[in-house]
Protein backbone atom coordinates (compact mmCIF):
# COMPACT_ATOMS: atom_id res chain seq x y z
CA UNK A 1 0.00 0.00 0.00
CA UNK A 2 1.44 3.71 -0.81
CA UNK A 3 2.28 5.79 1.76
CA UNK A 4 0.94 9.09 -0.44
CA UNK A 5 -1.67 8.99 -2.24
CA UNK A 6 -1.51 9.51 -6.38
CA UNK A 7 -3.89 12.71 -5.89
CA UNK A 8 -1.19 14.51 -3.60
CA UNK A 9 2.08 13.44 -5.40
CA UNK A 10 0.14 14.84 -9.06
CA UNK A 11 -0.85 18.33 -6.88
CA UNK A 12 2.71 18.39 -6.35
CA UNK A 13 4.32 17.66 -9.73
CA UNK A 14 1.34 20.02 -10.81
CA UNK A 15 0.50 17.15 -13.32
CA UNK A 16 -3.36 17.63 -14.37
CA UNK A 17 -3.51 14.97 -17.11
CA UNK A 18 -3.64 11.58 -16.65
CA UNK A 19 -1.36 10.17 -19.56
CA UNK A 20 1.66 9.73 -17.34
CA UNK A 21 0.14 7.78 -14.36
CA UNK A 22 1.71 5.09 -14.90
CA UNK A 23 5.19 6.83 -14.91
CA UNK A 24 4.44 9.13 -11.66
CA UNK A 25 2.97 6.20 -9.68
CA UNK A 26 6.74 4.29 -10.30
CA UNK A 27 8.16 6.83 -9.42
CA UNK A 28 6.69 7.75 -6.24
CA UNK A 29 6.64 3.75 -5.57
CA UNK A 30 10.63 4.04 -6.19
CA UNK A 31 10.78 7.12 -3.83
CA UNK A 32 9.18 5.26 -1.21
CA UNK A 33 11.35 2.38 -1.39
CA UNK A 34 14.46 4.16 -1.52
CA UNK A 35 12.99 6.29 1.88
CA UNK A 36 11.99 3.63 3.83
CA UNK A 37 15.09 1.85 3.16
CA UNK A 38 17.12 4.65 4.33
CA UNK A 39 15.25 4.98 7.49
CA UNK A 40 15.66 1.49 8.23
CA UNK A 41 12.21 1.55 9.98
CA UNK A 42 8.82 0.13 8.75
CA UNK A 43 6.37 2.78 7.89
CA UNK A 44 2.68 2.31 7.47
CA UNK A 45 -0.03 4.61 5.50
CA UNK A 46 -1.64 7.54 7.85
CA UNK A 47 -4.77 6.12 9.55
CA UNK A 48 -3.27 2.86 9.37
CA UNK A 49 -2.49 1.57 13.39
CA UNK A 50 1.25 0.42 13.14
CA UNK A 51 2.16 -2.54 14.81
CA UNK A 52 5.38 -3.47 16.53
CA UNK A 53 8.83 -1.06 15.59
CA UNK A 54 6.41 0.07 12.60
CA UNK A 55 6.00 4.21 12.87
CA UNK A 56 2.90 6.34 10.90
CA UNK A 57 3.88 8.23 7.76
CA UNK A 58 4.78 11.89 9.60
CA UNK A 59 4.45 15.14 7.53
CA UNK A 60 8.47 15.55 7.24
CA UNK A 61 8.75 11.84 5.42
CA UNK A 62 5.15 12.85 3.23
CA UNK A 63 7.08 16.22 2.24
CA UNK A 64 10.65 13.93 1.73
CA UNK A 65 8.55 11.63 -0.43
CA UNK A 66 6.84 14.16 -2.62
CA UNK A 67 10.37 15.91 -3.20
CA UNK A 68 12.10 12.75 -3.96
CA UNK A 69 9.36 11.11 -6.42
CA UNK A 70 9.69 14.97 -7.88
CA UNK A 71 13.83 14.80 -8.13
CA UNK A 72 12.48 11.35 -10.21
CA UNK A 73 10.41 12.99 -12.42
CA UNK A 74 12.10 15.89 -13.39
CA UNK A 75 15.64 14.03 -14.05
CA UNK A 76 14.27 11.25 -16.33
CA UNK A 77 17.22 10.99 -18.05
CA UNK A 78 20.32 9.41 -17.14
CA UNK A 79 22.36 11.88 -14.79
CA UNK A 80 25.77 13.56 -16.00
CA UNK A 81 28.94 12.08 -14.76
CA UNK A 82 29.89 14.47 -12.05
CA UNK A 83 26.45 15.48 -10.57
CA UNK A 84 27.41 13.35 -7.74
CA UNK A 85 26.06 9.57 -6.89
CA UNK A 86 23.98 10.81 -3.63
CA UNK A 87 20.53 9.20 -3.92
CA UNK A 88 18.99 11.68 -1.29
CA UNK A 89 19.29 15.13 -1.47
CA UNK A 90 20.41 17.06 1.74
CA UNK A 91 17.16 18.11 2.21
CA UNK A 92 15.30 15.08 2.15
CA UNK A 93 18.15 13.73 4.41
CA UNK A 94 17.45 16.51 6.98
CA UNK A 95 13.96 15.97 6.65
CA UNK A 96 14.31 11.97 7.50
CA UNK A 97 16.61 12.34 9.92
CA UNK A 98 14.63 12.63 12.55
CA UNK A 99 13.04 9.16 12.21
CA UNK A 100 15.94 7.48 10.98
CA UNK A 101 17.32 4.27 12.82
CA UNK A 102 21.13 4.87 13.45
CA UNK A 103 23.27 2.13 14.24
CA UNK A 104 26.52 1.90 15.23
CA UNK A 105 28.87 -0.47 13.64
CA UNK A 106 28.37 -3.02 16.41
CA UNK A 107 25.32 -3.05 16.18
CA UNK A 108 25.39 -3.98 12.32
CA UNK A 109 28.17 -6.88 13.06
CA UNK A 110 25.52 -8.75 15.35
Amino acid sequence: MALVDMALVKRHLRVTWDTEDTEIEAYRDAAEDVIVQYLDRVVVPAGQSPSGDAMPVSGAITAAILLQTAELYDRRETPEKNEGDAMLSPVVRRLLAPYRVWRTYEEDQS
